[in-house]
Parts: C-alpha cells; structure tokens; sequence
C-alpha cells in the first residue's frame, strides 16, 4: 500500500502489537536492577543464505546489589550455547583481553530470559564484572518493518544481498542478548560483524577497520558514546558509501556518511544537500550534533525509517512528502538524534519527548524554509491526528506495547505521543513567545550549555518531563505546572466557553478535573490582534458592535465543539 506522508508517521506511530507477545520495558526484575551496564561487545557472523547468525556479546557491568543470579533478555528463536563470567578487566582492554580469565557459568534461556547464576562474578556492591553469551541460530523475521520488527533479509535490483534490523517495538534482545530496558544505556560498545566479501556493512559509531579474509569481510567499528539498545543496527548491502563534512554550530566539523545502493548513487549524491541542510536547522535550532565525534551516518534500508544512533534508516525512496517540498522521513529520524539518542526517556510512560517534540520539529523547519503558511497547514494536518484517548504521560512504568495499545482495561495514548506532543509544543510557543520559547527548547536539549562542546557521550542524559518542565521554568521564571498537568497528564482537552452579552465578550476556560488553566488568548477585534490574560481562566471586556475572532489561526491545542 502506498502511504501519503501523514499516513506513513501515523504508522509510525502505531507499531503493530507484537502477536508473540516480545516488548521492551516495563518494570525491571530484581535480577536485572541488580546491574549497571557499563559495555557491550558484539561480534557476529552472518550467513545471508542461510538467514543465520551466530556470535559472542560480552557485557562488562557494574554491581548496583548483590544478587544470586542476572537475568539478560534473548529471544527464544534464538539458542544459547554457553555462558561464562568473571571478574572484569578494563573496559578499554582489547575484545580478547574482555573473553580471558572467565569461567564457565551455570544458565537456563526460558521465556526470552537468560537466567545467569553469578556466583563467579565479583559480588560486592560497586565492583565490575563481565559475562559472555555465545549464541546464535535463525533470527525472527521482521514481518512488517520497522513496526513489527526483527530481521529483514531482501536482494538489490542485481539480486545481492541487503540486510537490516529494526527492533523498536521488541527490543534488541530480538538478535542480541542485553537488558532490555530503557534505563540502562552502555557508555560505548563495540561492534564486530562478518559477512561474504563484496558486501559493505554499515552501522553504529565510527569505523575501525575491515578485513578480508576467505571470502569473508569483518569489519569493526566503536561506539564512544552511551547508546540505547534498539537504536544499534546493522545493515548490509553492496552499499556505495558517499562522503562529506560539516562545521558544526560548535566550531568542529562533523563528518556525513551516506550508504547508498549502486543503482541510487546519483540520487544519494543529490539528496546529500538535503542531509547538509537539515542537520544545519537542527543544530541552530537545539544545538550542536551530539554524536559528531563518530558520525552522522544515513543507509538505504529496504523498511521505511528508525532513529538507529549516528546510522539513520532511510527507506523513504527519495519521495520526499506530498503536502510541502522536503524529504519527511529523513527529517523526522534526524530529530531523534536529539530527542530519542541525546535526551532519552528513562521510561516509556515518557515517550512523547522523543516523538512529540521530533514531531514538531517538521513545522519549525517549514517554517524557516518556507514560511508561517506552510507552519500552520503542518499543524492542521497533524491535529487531524490527535486523539485524546488516555493522558500523553501515563504512570509508569510502561512497555513499548503498553505506551501504543490498550491493556488490562487501560487506555493508551497511542499516536497522541506524536501528534499531540507537538500541539503541546505549538501551544507552549504562544504562552511563552519565541523569546523565551526557543532557549527552552535548546535547554531542554542540553541543559549546561557547556556541554554542547563535548563529543565524549557526557552530555547524553535520561530524561522524563518533571525535568522538562523544571528546566522550562528555570528558563522562564515562569510556573508552567497547571500547563503540562493539563495537557500530558490528562486525556480531555480544555475548553474555551464563549458568549457575548450586551457587546461584553465572556471566555472562559473550562478545563479537565476543574484543574486551573490560566493560558492567555488571542482575540482580534475590528482587525486588531491583541493577547489577552486570563489570569483565572477566565476574563470579560467590552466588545461593542465590532467583528470578533477568537484564537486566530488556532494556536492553542483545545476542545472545539464539532
């Protein structure tokens, strides 16, 4: 089926529930609390006839509680066979440095736990060890990728090989064994994958070196800085890599890799002014790139898109988008660099700061690129979309499942992580005026400024939005409480009540619960615009005879009564 833009991120949005029931998040097992992973080392083979992998995922962590046993997640198409732990060695020692000195250790794999007896582990709190997990077998098929996910083996128009992952919904314990949860993110990881010679493999971080041998390529590269498990991807494919460089709003350059596939090469060397453009607005518009002491790499991938660290998936075709003159796809995984890979929701109740504020940074750059109007008709199209079903930030914790679909009686709020959390943003713009408006997005990006000059991963942080608004108040000086309770923490949407009297003119804001909401309206009279308070949610003034419009042009995320 063909998509239109607005259909395709309302897929996005919508990731199908996973029919075997392999989720990412939620609440953690003690067994899984009772560690902080500190590294992964992952080398694979890869066999693209027969659809199989097969490799070793060393995990160097550090002890938060004692406990009797760790539990890592793999999926059960998978086969565990064996385990081994120890003691751990530096965290910058060489891989087989990393393998020596452990010692075979007891495990099950039941239920897509590795259940790990640690009694060879170092046991005091604060002390690192590490554990190594020799696996392999058929990886689950992505059925329908990204939104169900897993391996995706397809062939180029030549009949070669092209390979990609995508594990957003499930987690990456679909081809790798790690802690599944969003918490716990790797300081660095290095990345090791065999394939047959002639074929390219592209993925995260900054490459190290690759080397054939017997008609196979292994080729290494090194993540430097702390990286969500489902944004680690590989792909493979005869790719044709496409080179530039970028000063950075920082004053260092970043460099730009694009994998295309033979057959699009002259549309790759094109679409690079593209990529150029769009990471120039999100660097003046949230900061400097973060991950620029690696890359900022794009691949051709047969799926649609995901947000993989430094290694965006781009599958949109070069079909750019049907409403305005720009490339969505890329722009939309461009965002998550920021918001999804730099500021990272600890919890997936949280989930609209990746895609809410991702969301709306299409309308900003419409409207730096071609005007207020084509703001405004963005915004139209995406209110379409708001649903209003259940609060934008539940109570956590929650699942990647549980964050899109209905459980156990509850609602979720599903594609309003998207469409509302950028209304959200819309309606917060007017409130505080682009003054205050864009130092609040560049602070909710990086919070000490100084930070904005590091490579080194330090300025990579979890995030949840008692910190947005705590960073948005510090900003402003402003209480921006009875704001976010309103419109994340409760499904209904308030209501502006209006009725003229005798040519007075009464608002009033009739919100969720009863809650207060003292949000300023516009209203032009006779053709002047002005900003009026409602300090208590509520105002009157004298209009006479004149021609009245309330909240022009709709800047304000409410009820409208249909």
């Amino acid at each position: 089926m063909t998509l239109t833009m607005t259909a395709a991120v309302a897929a996005l949005a919508l990731l199908a529930q996973d029919p075997l029931g392999n989720t990412s998040g939620g609440a953690l097992l003690d067994e899984q609390a009772a560690f902080d992973v500190l590294h992964y080392d992952l080398a694979l083979d890869v066999d693209p006839d027969a659809q199989a992998i097969s490799g070793t995922l060393i995990m160097t962590a550090r002890v938060v509680a004692p406990a009797r046993e760790i539990v890592l997640h793999l999926d059960q198409s998978l086969q565990v066979s064996g385990v081994s732990g120890g003691v751990a060695a530096a965290t910058d020692a060489a891989p087989e440095e990393r393998a020596a000195d452990l010692r075979t250790a007891k495990f099950r794999h039941e239920d897509g736990l590795i259940w790990i007896d640690s009694a060879s582990f170092a046991a005091e709190r604060g002390a690192t060890f590490r554990v190594a997990v020799d696996y392999g077998g058929k990886p689950r098929v992505a059925q329908r990728p990204p939104w169900e996910g897993g391996f995706t083996w397809q062939t180029t128009e030549s009949g070669a090989h092209w390979i990609a992952t995508s594990c957003q919904g499930e987690g990456a314990d679909l081809w790798w064994p790690c802690k599944d949860h969003p918490s716990d993110k790797p300081d660095a990881f290095d990345l090791s994958f065999t394939v047959p010679e002639g074929l390219v493999v592209a993925t995260n971080g900054r490459h190290l070196e690759s080397v054939t041998e017997k008609g196979r390529t292994t080729s290494r590269w090194r993540v430097t800085t702390p990286i969500a498990n489902y944004t680690v991807a590989l792909n493979v494919a005869p790719y044709v890599e496409l080179t530039r460089t970028m000063q950075s709003v920082a004053g260092d350059e970043i460099p730009i890799h694009f994998w295309v596939l033979p057959e699009n090469e002259e549309k790759g060397k094109a679409f690079l002014d593209e990529i150029v453009d769009h990471l120039r607005f999100f660097e003046e518009t949230c900061g400097p790139y973060p991950f620029r002491g690696d890359k900022y790499g794009v691949v051709e991938t047969p799926h649609l898109g995901m947000e993989h660290q430094s290694i965006i998936a781009y599958g949109n075709r070069y079909n750019g988008d049907p409403n305005f003159d720009y490339d969505w796809l890329h722009h939309h995984e461009l965002a998550h660099e920021w918001w999804a890979n730099l500021v990272t929701a600890r919890d997936w109740a949280d989930f609209w700061i990746h895609e809410g504020i991702g969301t709306y940074m299409q309308p900003l750059y419409l409207e730096r690129k071609f005007g207020r109007d084509a703001y405004d008709k963005k915004m139209q199209i995406d209110l379409l979309r708001v649903l209003n079903n259940a609060p934008m930030v539940p109570k956590p914790p929650r699942t990647t499942d549980s964050i899109y679909f209905s459980q156990d009686g509850g609602d979720a709020p599903g594609g309003d992580i998207y469409f509302k959390g950028s209304w959200v943003c819309h309606s917060l713009r007017w409130l505080l005026g682009d003054e205050k408006f864009f130092p609040v997005l560049r602070r909710w990006a990086y919070p000490d400024p100084e930070l904005e000059a590091t490579t080194d991963g330090s300025a990579v942080r979890f995030a949840d939005t008692d910190e947005l608004i705590r960073i948005a108040e510090e900003v402003t000086g402003d209480d921006l409480k009875w704001f976010f309770e309103v419109y994340v923490r409760r499904a209904a949407l308030p209501e502006l009540v209006t009725r003229n009297e005798g040519g007075v003119l009464y608002l009033e804001w009739k919100a969720p619960d009863d809650l207060p909401f003292p949000m300023p309206i516009e209203v032009v009279i006779d053709g002047t615009a002005r900003r009026i308070p409602m300090a208590d949610g509520k105002t009157s003034f004298e209009v006479g005879e004149a021609e009245v419009e309330i909240d022009p042009g709709h800047k304000l995320l409410r009820e409208l009564r249909r």
